[in-house]
């Protein structure tokens, strides 16, 4: 994906860098949950029973958990993807 920047009414490519691995990226995601997403980080590596959760936040506006997985792709492409856990009441 291309990314740009806004100068004086016009748009500037900025370069960008794949990560090399997926704990590059999730130690960036961990230090910065609440500015990209607005979560509390809780926990990096969280294990439940036999599974582990890459990274734990917490969500105080819906009160609720958000699990983050982080995948390398076959084409060497890096997914995050978030799962909302609501309690149950």
């Amino acid at each position: 994906m291309k990314l740009f920047t806004s100068k004086d009414n016009s748009l500037e490519k900025i370069s960008s860098e794949p990560f090399r691995l997926e704990k590059d990226i999730q130690d960036l995601v961990e230090a910065n949950t609440k500015m990209l997403f607005g979560l509390e980080f809780v926990s990096s590596e969280f294990i439940v029973d036999s599974f582990r959760l890459d990274t734990l936040c917490y969500d105080e506006e819906n009160q609720s958990f958000i699990i983050i997985d982080y995948k390398r792709t076959k084409t060497s492409r890096l997914s995050i993807r978030a799962t909302r856990i609501y309690p149950c009441y």
